[in-house]
């Protein structure tokens, strides 16, 4: 298969995960505690679920409390939820270290202002799209990703992102490529000549996809040199990368929920869903695709024993300019 195929395969399995990305679905759960520690429940309802092989970071060691039950709704759905609570938000980032997973990273900020402590939270999916050699930006515009977010599949945008699936995916190979030269010295083939040709290079390689024998050959023609058979093995791993990373890329499908339930009243937030103290996001995989998703939150608490306090000073204030007032009048 052309590995161009793959690509439009890959975007294909993209689109066809906008609209039904209900196959999976994962909730986080966060309740903020006024002292900054928190309660952290992690959720995933699927037929069968083996959290080594989800891209999603799952819990599983014996620090978290795990449990599986059936779903209410569908007795074929399997309910896995792990719980656990942190002494700071921050140390919730040493559980998702796994590189091979969607990164996740989250950070509290804890002000104190005397009548009132701000909490201003932070949780960013960070984006599991595997080829970012090239920015998202020199083929959409913000207004144009706003779109595709929003689930535009029109041709043109639908043309630009094959073209930076196609792009990024060869500046992956061929930064690979040059690596590989790097660590074999090869007389007549550095890096400096390869990259002189690396525009035709370009041309039609994306005729040969993971056939790597007439990749071989198409790359001894561009290059004039056979010596390009030194590195076939090496070129062939670099191909089974790519599509590794593809089959990876695609297994992220799904719907996502994130819960934060924050201390106080809520001042600000970028969720679109507030309930009382506690905000929602709910979106699919293709929010965080190509981009991190940062979601964040504000409160406000009211620090109670700070009124009192101040209240006790004012009433000992107050005492103590009228109380000699009195006594002279007393005399």
């Amino acid at each position: 298969m052309k590995m161009k195929y793959y690509l439009t395969f890959l975007m294909f399995v993209l689109s066809m995960i906008l609209n039904f990305s209900g196959c999976r679905e994962y909730k986080t759960s966060t309740k903020i505690n006024s002292d900054g520690s928190c309660l952290r429940a992690v959720m995933v309802k699927n037929t069968s679920i083996e959290p080594d092989s989800i891209v999603f970071p799952i819990p599983i060691d014996k620090s978290w409390k795990i449990e599986r039950t059936k779903a209410k709704d569908d007795s074929t759905q399997t309910i896995y939820t792990a719980t656990k609570h942190f002494d700071n938000v921050n140390d919730i980032n040493n559980e998702y270290m796994n590189k091979e997973k969607i990164g996740l990273h989250v950070n509290l900020d804890k002000k104190f202002r005397w009548f009132y402590t701000y909490f201003d939270y932070e949780e960013v999916y960070h984006s599991y799209f595997p080829f970012r050699n090239i920015p998202l930006k020199n083929f959409l515009t913000p207004n144009e990703y706003e779109l595709y977010l929003k689930n535009d599949t029109t041709k043109a945008l639908k043309k630009r992102l094959d073209k930076y699936a196609e792009e990024s995916y060869f500046e992956y190979f061929f930064d690979k490529l040059i690596m590989l030269l790097g660590k074999n010295k090869i007389t007549d083939l550095t890096p400096e000549y390869v990259t002189s040709k690396k525009s035709i290079i370009k041309e039609h390689i994306d005729e040969y996809g993971d056939k790597t024998e007439e990749l071989m050959k198409y790359m001894e023609k561009v290059l004039g040199t056979k010596s390009i058979w030194k590195l076939r093995d090496g070129i062939d791993n670099i191909v089974k990368s790519i599509l590794e990373e593809m089959n990876h890329f695609s297994s992220a499908n799904g719907s996502y929920k994130n819960e934060v339930t924050m201390p106080g009243i809520i001042l600000n937030t970028n969720a679109k869903t507030i309930e009382g103290n506690k905000v929602v996001w709910e979106f699919n995989e293709n929010r965080f695709c190509y981009e991190d998703f940062t979601m964040t939150v504000q409160s406000r608490a009211v620090n109670v024993w700070a009124f009192i306090v101040s209240g006790v000073i004012v009433i000992a204030v107050v005492v103590l300019l009228i109380l000699p007032k009195l006594k002279k009048k007393q005399i």
